[in-house]
Order: structure tokens, then sequence, then C-alpha cells
């Protein structure tokens, strides 16, 4: 009697073949921003309760987001502890460009949100009734979780200045 090889070689193989699917699913879901949707906002800053915390407003569209990024990935060198924040005001479809970009940029490591409400100017208006759209947008949190919106891209000195206050 011939022993057939071919049923564990076939065993051998599924098992491999559905253990590099686990692995790939499992690091790309660990790799999707958090969906950002109404309600979102809240929750998001309430994980950083009693500490500063930065959250910027930007998109993969965006040059002055995209050259804002250069500043924050030093601030964010320089002050690993501090919580920064970036949400993408991109549509979830666009969830593989918004990761690229931070990857791109050095800061892939950071907390990252992108907008999956389908209203985006009614989550705007949640997150901040007096923002009408325009980025990058940034919020300084102080411990007290007291806040401060500023619109634009801003200086390094302006950064720290913001922190230090």
């Amino acid at each position: 009697m011939i022993k057939s090889t071919a049923m564990p070689i076939f065993r051998l193989f599924s098992c491999t073949l559905l253990l590099f699917f686990t692995v790939v699913v499992s690091a790309n879901d660990a790799n999707e921003p958090n969906g950002l949707r109404l309600g979102s906002y809240q929750e998001l800053v309430a994980q950083h309760e009693a500490k500063p915390l930065v959250v910027v407003f930007w998109s993969i569209s965006c040059a002055s987001c995209l050259k804002e990024m250069a500043t924050i990935k030093e601030i964010h060198q320089e002050q690993p502890s501090l919580p920064i924040v970036m949400v993408s005001i991109d549509d979830s479809t666009e969830a593989s460009a918004v990761l690229a970009t931070l990857q791109d940029k050095g800061l892939s490591d950071l907390e990252s949100w992108v907008f999956t409400e389908s209203n985006p100017q009614r989550l705007r208006y949640e997150i901040d009734s007096t923002w009408y759209g325009e980025i990058p947008r940034l919020y300084f949190f102080d411990a007290d979780h007291n806040r401060r919106g500023i619109s634009g891209k801003i200086s390094k000195a302006d950064w720290l200045e913001l922190l230090a206050s």
C-alpha cells in the first residue's frame, strides 16, 4: 500500500494560508483609524482627561496641513508624552490614503481618526459651533481641559507657547 502525502501537504498549506490571512486582517484592523461620528469627539477628549492634549484636524488634500505635519513631528519627538490626535476630515473611504500620509510624514504612531459621519457639517458643529471647516484646525487643551482652537498653519514657536500656557 502506498501512502499519499498529498493530504498532509494540503493540510499544512491550508493552515499556513489561514494563519497568513489572519495576520494580514489583524494588521489591517490595527492600522485602521478610528471612525469619528456624532458623540465620538467627546469620547476622544474624555479619554485624555486631566492632561494636556492637542487635536489636529487635517486633510490629505490640504497643502498647509501636510506642511504642518513637519512641525507636529518635531513636537512629538521632543515631547513624546504629549497626546497628539490626528483627525482627518476626509471621508472614511480615504482611510488607506490617510494612513499612508501619516506614515509618510512620520506620524503613524499617533492616535488617528477619520470622519465617518454622513453629515460632516453637523459633526463639525458638534465639535465646535464656531468652526466652519477651515483646516488645518488645532485644538490645544490644558491640563484642566480648557480648549483653545486655532485655524491655519502655525509656527513651532507658537506651538510651544500654546503648550506652555
